[in-house]
C-alpha cells in the first residue's frame, strides 16, 4: 500500500490510512532512505490515527525512519 506523501511548504505530511504490512513497512523504509528530496525538508509529520494496532516492527521501523530523516537534517 502507497502511503500519501503531502507537501507543505518545508515540511512532509505522510499519512498511514490503514494498517500497514511488514513488508509494506519496509518498502516506506527504503523508499525514505533513497529519496533526496524527502529529506531535504525541515521537518516530517507523520499522521498514524488511521492505525487500529500498531505492533513492536512497525514503532520500531518508524523510529528508525526518523532516526534517517533526522541524520538527513530535518528537525525535531
Amino acid at each position: 500500500m502507497e502511503v500519501p506523501i503531502l507537501k507543505q511548504g518545508a515540511f512532509l505530511i505522510a499519512t498511514f490510512q490503514a494498517a500497514l504490512s511488514d513488508a509494506d513497512l519496509n518498502h516506506l523504509r527504503m523508499d525514505w532512505c533513497s529519496s533526496g528530496e524527502r529529506s531535504a525538508r525541515r521537518a516530517v509529520i507523520v499522521d498514524v490515527t488511521a492505525m487500529d494496532v500498531m505492533d513492536s516492527f512497525a514503532s520500531r521501523t518508524l523510529r528508525e525512519i526518523s532516526h534517517m530523516i533526522r541524520l538527513r537534517g530535518a528537525e525535531r
